[in-house]
């Protein structure tokens, strides 16, 4: 395989596993809340949902993927200590979950006969079957579930937009621009950067006759994640700008569907249905594909073996789901105000450390907790 085909495997591997749950509310949701003032509160989007996560992906595969050593900046404890916050909120204790909730949104919005409890299930059992075998899960995302995925948003997209109504101006709660920074954050991509690159970079390794060869190939991949991510962000953000009034009464986890019903019917819906199922099920396969490996290798120092460590996430998850959307939401966004800064910081120190030789990463990261802390305790 080329390098460049790789690359570009890569990189729509990496927007599957990216956008997924969160990746399709809150962009609508910034929308809504900013209506006239969209543009301003995409740019900000921007600043936390792609340039953030991008930055620690960069700084992850200057590391090599390697998490012992990246974390270990922190200190000793801190790759074992960091790894388990992070892959549990990402995995089967938040967003592995709200992954099926937001999927359950499209498809009951179009069959609502599905009850929650068996469509999780089904769900699962899809995850299991994309997953089951680990060398191929990125090749599969990347060739199959990512091109498939931004094929349907784009046509939502554009139909959405081409058929919405008259811009709506509302009163601004928040200034559109730190609204689309602070709601960025709950796409938690930075925590899955750390993580996913992992895959990325094995993957491009395996591929790559270099380890030059896979860093270039990285960063290629990383570019053309980012610039599809961000496309699709400015798009779903006009949406919810366009309609919000339509929005008003229906439930978060169904907005993207529910445009979709208004603007190309009820029948058409079931492509949107589709579309974020297919999108939710990429990343929620990346997600408790990490967490499995991490439960075996990590926690269990290998005295489980790889399906039963799947198995052992995957029933997680499922009750985890049951609780629903707005419950995970809340939990995740307590958490998320008193981390999120800090891993922002290790991001950017761990760069300077790598081509400057910077000493300060672990007291930058530890006062960033303290800040936030003292910040939302105020």
């Amino acid at each position: 395989m080329s390098q460049y085909k790789a690359a570009f495997t890569a990189g729509l591997a990496m927007f599957a596993m990216f956008f997924g749950s969160g990746n399709l509310v809150f962009p609508l949701i910034i929308g809504m809340q900013s209506t006239d003032h969209y543009i301003t509160a995409g740019i900000g989007l921007m600043v936390t949902g792609v340039l953030v996560p991008f930055i620690g992906l960069f700084s992850m595969i200057l590391f090599q993927g390697k998490k012992d050593v990246y974390f270990g900046l922190l200190g000793k404890y801190a790759p074992f200590t960091v790894s388990l916050l992070i892959l549990s909120l990402i995995g089967p204790f938040g967003v592995v979950p709200r992954c099926i909730l937001v999927a359950y949104g499209g498809v009951s919005l179009v069959y609502p006969q599905m009850a929650l409890p068996v469509f999780s299930a089904i769900f699962l059992i899809l995850v299991l079957f994309v997953i089951w075998k680990k060398d191929k899960i990125v090749p599969i995302i990347g060739k199959v579930l990512g091109p498939l995925k931004i094929g349907g948003l784009i046509l939502i997209i554009i139909a959405a937009i081409y058929n919405a109504p008259n811009l709506v101006s509302y009163p601004q709660e928040q200034a559109p621009f730190l609204l689309g920074i602070t709601k960025g954050y709950q796409t938690m991509d930075l925590m899955a950067a750390f993580f996913f690159c992992i895959a990325i970079v094995e993957y491009l390794r395996k591929v790559s006759k270099t380890k030059e060869e896979a860093m270039k190939a990285s960063l290629i991949a990383t570019l053309i994640g980012a610039i599809l991510i961000g496309s699709i962000y400015f798009g779903l953000v006009a949406l919810g700008a366009y309609y919000a009034p339509d929005l008003a009464n229906t439930n978060k986890e169904q907005y993207l569907a529910s445009i979709a019903k208004l603007t190309l019917g009820h029948n058409a819906a079931w492509i949107v249905a589709i579309t974020i199922f297919l999108s939710c099920l990429a990343t929620g396969a990346t997600l408790i594909r990490l967490y499995a490996e991490f439960l075996r290798e990590d926690l269990t120092k290998r005295k489980l073996s790889w399906k039963i460590s799947v198995m052992i996430t995957v029933i997680i998850s499922y009750f985890i789901s049951l609780v629903g959307f707005d419950s995970i939401v809340n939990f995740l966004h307590y958490i998320l105000t008193l981390v999120y800064p800090a891993l922002i910081t290790l991001s950017i120190t761990s760069i300077l450390y790598h081509f400057y030789g910077f000493k300060w990463v672990k007291q930058i990261f530890w006062l960033a907790i303290l800040v936030s802390t003292a910040m939302a305790y105020s």
